[in-house]
């Protein structure tokens, strides 16, 4: 039950993991509490940058120390630090905002979207911009190292690696539904999305792409756009916009996540990265035991 032919068996080690991540967290709570008090629990980008900043660290802190005792890196885990900000990270920036654009301009040709006036000075706009670049990065890590890390490398060493983006999408959209505004549709958007980056993961073979896909799609509809984000509204947003019309083509209170445009985007995005990236490159890290964990040919799984 405890150990198999590779040591500690996955479902085991997955939770270690999860308690020194929640060991950390309640040894962190007394700064978190009082930096909420003190900067209020508003969605501003100093207080995202912060918050998530905190997190990232414990997550990476808990998977350093896993790492220690199965002899492995980061970048077994998905996050080599000597390709940050490097291409991969600026093609999935690219595509995070294309996508978007896409499902906004689609809103507004059915009248679902209207960018209306500008909220801030330009100066302001520059500020605001970087702000939020800065604090959706931080983002971008925590989320993506938090269910596309350790959590997918240990469940696809134990199930293979689409069972286990099937439990890492159902975590991360269920790590959503507190948020403000969300709702059904919206929470199953966020799976498929989450869907798209497990894909990227697998033909890229790491997380950059995600990461960069991640905070440029968040900065574009936080910011840039000005809609709701998951149903909540950002401080320092660039335009006065509005959404109108039905809630399956504006999102509602969700915003464009739960916008039948969305679905189509995704789904497109999915095929598309399929052709563009055909090669399966996660996992490919052999364990200290000596099994190799690569990715099978393409007979063997669907790709």
């Amino acid at each position: 039950m405890l150990v198999g032919p590779q040591g500690v068996r996955a479902g085991w080690r997955l939770l270690i993991f999860v308690a020194l991540v929640a060991a950390f967290s309640a040894a962190t709570y007394p700064l978190q509490r009082r930096l909420a008090q003190e900067f209020g629990a508003s969605f501003t980008a100093p207080n995202v940058i912060v918050g998530e900043l905190i997190q990232f660290g414990i997550v990476l802190l808990a998977t350093a120390i896993m790492g220690r005792f199965e002899h492995r890196s980061l970048a077994d885990y998905g996050l080599p630090f000597r390709l940050m900000l490097r291409k991969q990270f600026w093609a999935g920036a690219l595509w995070g905002f294309a996508m978007l654009s896409f499902i906004v301009a689609m809103m507004a040709s059915t009248g679902a979207y209207s960018p209306g006036s500008l909220a801030i000075t330009p100066r302001q706009i520059v500020l605001f911009g970087l702000l939020w670049a800065l604090a959706f990065l931080m983002v971008g890590l925590f989320e993506e190292f938090s269910f596309r890390g350790y959590a997918q490398f240990t469940l696809t060493g134990g199930l293979g690696f689409w069972p286990a983006a099937v439990i890492t999408c159902v975590l991360f959209a269920a790590a959503h539904i507190t948020n403000p505004g969300e709702n059904r549709v919206g929470i199953v958007e966020i799976v498929l999305i989450a869907f798209f980056l497990c894909m990227a993961l697998r033909r890229t073979g790491n997380l950059w792409f995600a990461i960069g896909w991640h905070m440029a799609f968040d900065w574009g509809e936080s910011f840039f756009y000005s809609t709701p984000n998951s149903g909540i509204h950002a401080a320092g947003h660039m335009l006065n916009a509005s959404l109108r019309g039905p809630q399956w083509l504006s999102g509602g209170s969700v915003g464009p996540e739960a916008s039948v445009f969305d679905v189509i985007v995704t789904l497109a995005g999915i095929a598309l990265l399929a052709k563009l990236y055909p090669t399966a490159k996660y996992p490919t890290t052999s364990d200290h035991h000596g099994a190799t964990l690569v990715a099978p040919p393409p007979s063997a799984e669907v790709q």
